[in-house]
């Protein structure tokens, strides 16, 4: 009970406060409670967030760092990959090896140094050119050891080389004769450094760091090997943030050591089962809490003082122009149309007072304007050249209102002579009379309806009419109003225009047909190359581009062969022009020969350079293409004294074959190809080279 009087007591208080006040009070409430609450969320979730802000940067950090390093073996690997399938490399003969392994190290900064070693562990050849050091023996370490276990790629931890005496990580790749049997080795060093700059590119704060550890919990490689910490330990494997990534590969951890918090993020590197570790500590991740804490208070302190002094001063100019309109307007509510609000503010309040004024204003002033509007208006109809009239009832009835315009239009003498004659006389078919009338009788309107009206002297008159049916409140009925413009001059127009239009129409069509025939004629001569007879570069990107689209649709392959022929411009420059184009149209006669669909296209790319497209076709169906145009063109027997590999002209071939994606587009499937044909050449031309991907 005494709760309930409490609460009586202070809801009577609350309503004897004058409307200033409580709007003060309400305002103050309003501001300070969202501001106190904002700062005590800020206060207890502040750390929780920002915490988790630094864990998902870091997480960010390291997977991309992780990404990157995966990206870099990733290539390398495919190289060498490349390389062991090369006839210079599995020939397992110094002189062959040493200048594609020298290739290999200047295509590529990160590699010191790229090594051929025989089964049993001895160095074969070098790329830097050295005479292979005979005691050099691979056997004892762990990579030459699993290589020979399991026949695959192997990546080392970090090492010492013992070809250059440097830090790096080796790169292993088994050679393999034709019966799958190890041959060989093809080692290759990467610096250290590579890796290095790689992971110190990512800021980690001021003091955070990154480091390295390998699929077994040891430290690879670590920024700071001089700080004694359990993270340089050979046992790490209990460490939280070594023991985290050992178990899930990639995450996020938050743990103490040495009485200090740190946040800590992994990722697992594929190609080298290496894990990847970024740590800082939490001290540093929170510095700006503080801070911000710091701030939040002054500026709630702040805005809390500020908010109330202008809660006071707007309540009060509030209340006072708001009792100054209802006095206002219990004064206009009373019938009297002079009653105004005096205006004392530009703002809201004021313009409320603005438009109660106007308010009034506009009630005194409608009469007066209504009556203007009204003669305005009779003055327009009276006097405007296009007919205006008004009917009431059905099409049986007579016209009640014509302005003079109509009148005349019409050919009478007054407005009572037409007024006294019925509205389907004013047609001059019954067909005109229902085009109108029944199509206002559907939509309750008609719109620029051409129709023959009859005049006095029983000519017809071309008119347009509009009309809208509605209903007069006055009448108590329906009547229509329309509007009718004399086109008669226009159709006769129209008509002359007309048969103008179609004599033109047919000599124009007479022209097309000659044109048409023309550039069937010019476009048979645009897509076909003037030297061979076969399609041109046009023609080819035209064709690749929609049998493009056609195989994205339907989810088909499509296979592309690039041709070059081998040495063609020493050719070119030894037997002359003649000779030259003469080779050249005879291989695009074998290419030819080489496709059996007349689905496939073989054109002239460019130069020596052709290309054939073949559409729903793997694989496996372009490369049976490419051995039967090698096939061809030896036989061709074109006799060559320029040619260092062959005494015939021979070609080489970079094949390549996809489903099209979103991801793809015509030109990278064409890149992919102009690589496979470099690697043709560069493997000794007179050979075709798949594209390894597109």
């Amino acid at each position: 009970m005494r709760l309930d009087r409490i609460v009586h007591s202070i809801a009577n208080l609350w309503r004897r406060q004058v409307l200033w006040k409580k709007l003060s009070f309400c305002l103050i409430c309003m501001t300070i409670f969202p501001l106190v609450l904002t700062m005590e969320i800020a206060e207890y979730k502040g750390e929780k967030v920002l915490t988790r802000i630094v864990l998902n940067h870091n997480r960010d950090i390291v997977e991309r760092t992780a990404e990157d390093i995966d990206q870099m073996f990733s290539g390398k690997i495919k190289t060498l990959r490349i390389a062991v399938n090369t006839a210079e490399i599995k020939s397992m003969l110094p002189d062959r090896q040493s200048a594609l392994l020298k290739t290999i190290t200047d295509a590529d900064a990160d590699i010191q140094i790229a090594i051929v070693a025989d089964s049993e562990g001895h160095q074969i050849s070098r790329s830097d050119g050295r005479i292979t050091d005979g005691e050099i023996t691979y056997r004892d370490r762990y990579y030459f050891q699993k290589i020979k276990q399991i026949g695959e790629t192997v990546v080392s931890d970090v090492l010492i080389a013992k070809s250059t005496g440097y830090p790096g990580i080796v790169i292993a790749e088994p050679i393999k004769d034709e019966h799958q049997q190890l041959v060989g080795v093809l080692i290759v060093n990467v610096k250290l450094q590579g890796i290095v700059d790689l992971i110190n590119r990512s800021q980690i704060g001021q003091t955070g760091y990154a480091y390295l550890v390998n699929e077994d919990g040891h430290i690879l490689w670590h920024p700071h090997p001089d700080r004694g910490m359990i993270e340089r330990s050979e046992d790490v494997s209990s460490f939280a943030p070594v023991k985290a990534v050992m178990e899930k590969q990639t995450g996020l951890l938050e743990y103490e050591y040495k009485n200090k918090k740190r946040l800590a993020a992994f990722s697992y590197i594929p190609r080298t089962r290496w894990r990847l570790i970024v740590q800082q500590p939490i001290e540093e991740a929170l510095a700006d809490v503080s801070d911000i804490k710091r701030t939040t208070l002054m500026i709630t302190l702040l805005a809390t003082t500020l908010a109330s002094l202008i809660a006071i001063a707007v309540t009060g100019m509030m209340t006072k122009p708001i009792i100054e309109i209802s006095k206002a307007a219990g004064r206009l509510a009373k019938g009297n149309l002079n009653a105004r609000s005096r205006v004392t503010t530009s703002d809201e309040l004021g313009q409320l007072a603005v438009t109660f004024n106007s308010m009034a204003d506009e009630l005194c002033a409608r009469t007066s304007a209504l009556q203007e509007s009204e003669e305005k208006y009779r003055s327009l109809v009276e006097n405007i050249n296009i007919g205006i009239y008004r009917e009431i009832g059905d099409a049986k009835s007579f016209i009640a209102y014509a302005n003079p315009a109509l009148v005349e239009m019409l050919g009478y003498g007054s407005a009572e002579e037409l007024l006294a004659i019925p509205v389907s006389a004013r047609f001059w078919s019954m067909e005109d009379l229902a085009a109108v009338h029944g199509r206002i009788e559907q939509t309750g309107m008609v719109k620029n309806k051409e129709v023959r009206l009859r005049q006095k002297d029983g000519t017809p008159l071309w008119c347009s009419i509009t009309a809208v049916k509605h209903y007069d409140h006055q009448k108590d009925g329906f009547c229509i109003d329309g509007v009718v413009k004399d086109i008669t001059e226009s159709k006769l127009a129209a008509e002359k225009l007309h048969q103008a239009h179609a004599e033109l129409e047919r000599k124009v069509a007479e022209r097309t047909r000659e044109l048409t025939i023309l550039n069937e004629k010019l476009s048979q001569i645009s897509l076909q190359d003037a030297l061979t007879s076969i399609a041109n570069r046009r023609y080819f990107d035209e064709f690749l581009g929609r049998e493009w689209q056609r195989a994205k649709r339907e989810q088909t392959s499509i296979a592309l062969i690039l041709m070059d022929v081998d040495f063609f411009k020493l050719y070119n420059d030894n037997y002359g022009h003649i000779a030259g184009d003469e080779c050249l149209r005879k291989i695009a006669g074998a290419l030819q020969k080489s496709v059996k669909r007349a689905t496939d296209l073989v054109a002239r790319y460019g130069g020596e350079e052709f290309a054939v497209i073949l559409p729903d076709t793997d694989q496996a169906g372009a490369v049976r293409v490419g051995e039967r145009i090698l096939i061809q063109v030896r036989a061709l027997a074109l006799r060559t004294e320029m040619s260092p590999i062959n005494e015939f002209v021979t070609v080489s071939l970079g094949i390549a074959a996809t489903i099209p994606a979103d991801n793809l587009t015509p030109d990278m499937m064409v890149m992919a190809t102009d690589q496979a044909l470099y690697q043709a050449k560069h493997s000794g031309r007179n050979q075709l080279q798949l594209a390894s991907i597109i």
